[in-house]
Order: structure tokens, then C-alpha cells, then sequence
């Protein structure tokens, strides 16, 4: 990756690496590099040199110069492969972030909300520049919405609207059957059957309604009768006519009362 494409990914946090010098050791374990004796000889040449500082040193042997050249090689390869991964991860993280903020980012996105923007204030602007228009016209009933009527006659056309109302309810209701009635297309026997039900109907309904009849009439015939019990069982009071009374009792009441 290049300098750029590092600068780029300034302030994300890098993911942390694969691998280490454990992973490291094991690969040339799987190579066939002997790393377990050469860390024992050189621990132990060093504890033999903390020893001896006089003896001198041992000579390695060329294979194993040449093992540790190429574990070397194989140490850096693999240092190259895990930055690679580790700036892949980056960059991989970045166009997660980029993804999620693309409404607030990319130059489309902008666009398009731009182009909104202009609209929303050419109308809003259109509105302002007629707002007087548009109060007067809102002021003004429309010549669809009401029927001007005087106002002495307004209660009349109220009724008058109310009864058109329910008549067109009716009308509708009519209209309905009759659309029906046209889409009937069974043949007259389905009809029979329909219509055999309907006299035993009225029959029951007229009965019913005799029934109810003579109901009413007989409680209606009881309070009779029991208004006129009560009528005969109140005492009448005594007449008040000056002629009816008795002339020594009337005198004597006078008398009474002039005392």
C-alpha cells in the first residue's frame, strides 16, 4: 500500500495483526528448521560464555547458516503478508464506514437531496409570493360547496335538504335492486322457490299483528275499567247551591257565623 492510501485511513484504529513470533517459530517448524537446539546452543553458549569469558566461541556450521538465512527469509515474507492483511482489514473497515455514510457523503446522495431542497423553495416561494391571493381565495365559499339561500327562507331549504337526503338514500337503495334484478338470470322455478316462503311470512306477521292488536285493546279496556272503580269509589261532595239548603240550619249557621 502506499503512502496515499495509509494517509487516507488517518484516526481509524488499525485492527490488530494476525499472527506472532509463536506463529512464526511454528511455520519454520513446519518448514523443517530445528529452532528448539539452536535456542538451546545459544543460551547455552552464552551461560558457557558468562562462564569462560576465555574459551572462544564456537563456529556454526553452514547448514545451519543456510537454515537461519532462510527462516530470515521466511520471518520477513511473513511480516510483509500480515501488514498486507492488517491494511486490507483497514481499508476493508473504511468502506464498511463509507457505506454507512453514504446519504451524508457521496456526491449523488447531495445531489439529489439538493434537487428536493429546490423544489420545496420554489413552492415555498410561489406561496409566499401569493399568499394574499391565496388568503382572499380561502375567505371566498366556493360556488360548488354551498347553494346561497335567503335567509328567511334557510330553515325550509335546511328541511327541504334533509328530505332530499333521505329520498336519495332510497333512490340508491332502488337503484341497487334494480341492478340486481337485471344481473338475476336464473330461470322461473329458482324464482318459485324464492318466493313460496313469503305468503307463510305475511300470514305469521298478520297473525302477529292481531295478536298485538287485541293485546292492546284488552289493556286498554282494563284501564277503562279501573278508572271508572275509582271513579265511583270517591265520595261527592255536598252541592253548594242556596236553594238545596235547609232554611233553619242555614239560619243557624249564619247566626254562627256572624257571632
Amino acid at each position: 500500500m502506499s503512502m496515499g492510501n495509509e494517509s487516507s485511513w488517518v484516526g481509524r484504529k488499525a485492527v490488530k495483526r494476525i499472527g506472532g513470533m509463536s506463529d512464526a517459530l511454528s511455520i519454520a517448524a513446519d518448514l523443517g528448521f530445528n529452532v528448539s537446539p539452536s535456542s538451546s546452543s545459544s543460551s547455552s553458549s552464552s551461560s558457557s560464555s558468562s562462564s569462560s569469558p576465555h574459551e572462544p566461541p564456537q563456529n556454526s556450521s553452514p547448514t545451519t547458516a543456510e537454515k537461519g538465512q532462510d527462516l530470515i527469509r521466511v520471518l520477513r515474507e511473513l511480516s510483509s503478508v500480515q501488514r498486507k492483511i492488517a491494511d486490507l482489514q483497514v481499508e476493508l473497515q473504511g468502506r464498511k464506514d463509507d457505506k454507512n455514510v453514504a446519504h451524508l457523503t457521496h456526491v449523488s446522495e447531495m445531489e439529489n437531496k439538493i434537487q428536493t431542497l429546490a423544489r420545496i423553495t420554489t413552492i415555498l416561494k410561489d406561496v409566499i409570493h401569493n399568499k394574499d391571493r391565496i388568503i382572499a381565495r380561502l375567505q371566498q365559499p366556493y360556488s360548488l360547496d354551498c347553494i346561497p339561500v335567503e335567509a328567511e327562507y334557510q330553515k325550509q331549504f335546511s328541511e327541504l335538504l334533509m328530505k332530499a337526503a333521505s329520498d336519495y338514500g332510497a333512490l340508491t337503495a332502488s337503484v341497487a335492486d334494480f341492478q340486481w334484478s337485471q344481473n338475476f338470470k336464473e330461470p322461473p322455478s329458482v324464482w318459485g322457490e324464492m318466493l313460496r316462503p313469503i305468503p307463510v311470512a305475511l300470514a305469521s306477521c298478520t297473525r302477529y299483528f292481531e295478536a298485538m292488536s287485541a293485546k292492546r285493546e284488552s289493556f286498554s279496556a282494563l284501564q277503562k275499567m279501573r278508572v271508572g272503580q275509582f271513579d265511583s269509589t270517591v265520595p261527592s261532595t255536598p252541592a253548594r247551591d242556596p236553594s238545596q239548603r235547609l232554611p233553619g240550619v242555614s239560619d243557624s249557621l249564619t247566626s254562627l257565623s256572624s257571632e
